[in-house]
């Protein structure tokens, strides 16, 4: 997949998940050296979830209209479109990009959202923004960051669940603790570890306050009453044997390659690779992460 391809694809159902997609295959292509028609067939589980679309909707330094700054988030917050699409373009050219995402990361310190999208996708739109190098690359990608806000943002998108009466907070979060309950409860497709892993990412970028509060919102979502059971999977196998990167490979290809259910396969296979590799993950933990790969792959 070339970053041009995820900048042309937009939300089937509500967010659009292209371009962290594209971010994990790159990654993912770091570690295992696999064939060319197997990255097309991982690139796929993009193509078949979310469609093309490869039209100009913003031009270069061209706003039709003069939009007000002081009305920017009254438009955002309402999708009035295609309004919402000149309003973003005029913030990234009047403002640091450094302000824009940075509006939006404190959305997400003030509202735990289900699944971790608001944080995931949003830290997958701060990194790829260096990857930007042509005038239309840019305008696409105002494109579809506009999209993505106004679907995740400003109380669009807020689902969330009772606590387990059990669970009792801690007053500083552990990281440690944090990955057994996303190892017990993985959440729907591993969305729990996932949100983990970009936030374990990203730590450098937030300050200890802005780190323990996004891990606490993880930590939360672990223990919330959920009323699918594919958002509660009850992931009941043991690895057996010794665990090592060649076990890890294997099962990452039977996740990405031998089904198709959709590109969260990507997303949670680049996951646990990371959380793999880290050097404070212990033995058992790496087991169980085998274990979520195995249990995906079934699904």
């Amino acid at each position: 997949m070339l970053f041009d391809d995820a900048l042309t694809r937009i939300a089937a159902i509500h967010q659009q998940h292209a371009i962290k997609c594209f971010l994990a295959i790159e990654a993912l292509k770091k570690r295992f050296d696999w064939t060319s028609e197997e990255w097309v067939q991982i690139d796929n589980l993009v193509y078949l979830d979310e469609p093309e679309f490869d039209c100009a909707i913003l031009n270069s330094n061209v706003i039709p209209f003069d939009t007000k700054t002081q009305r920017r988030h009254w438009i955002l917050s309402h999708g009035i479109y295609p309004h919402s699409y000149f309003t973003m373009q005029e913030w990234f050219q009047s403002a640091q990009t450094a302000e824009v995402f940075d509006y939006y990361l404190e959305q997400c310190l003030e509202s735990n959202q289900y699944l971790g999208h608001n944080i995931t996708i949003l830290f997958a739109f701060k990194e790829s923004w260096e990857l930007v190098e042509s005038e239309k690359q840019r305008l696409r990608f105002i494109e579809r960051f506009c999209e993505f806000v106004t679907s995740t943002f400003y109380g669009n998108n807020f689902i969330a669940y009772s606590v387990e009466q059990s669970f009792v907070p801690d007053d500083t979060p552990d990281k440690y603790k944090i990955l057994k309950d996303c190892l017990s409860n993985p959440g729907f497709w591993g969305h729990h570890l996932i949100s983990l892993t970009w936030v374990l990412k990203k730590q450098y970028e937030l300050s200890g306050d802005q780190f323990n509060q996004l891990i606490s919102n993880i930590q939360l979502q672990c223990h919330w009453r959920y009323e699918d059971e594919t958002d509660r999977p009850s992931i009941d196998t043991r690895f057996v044997g010794t665990v090592s990167s060649d076990v890890l490979e294997a099962y990452c290809r039977k996740l990405l390659l031998n089904s198709v259910s959709n590109l969260h396969q990507i997303t949670l296979s680049e996951s646990i690779v990371f959380l793999f590799s880290q050097e404070w993950i212990k033995e058992e933990e790496r087991a169980r992460l085998i274990d979520v790969l195995a249990f995906f792959s079934k699904s």
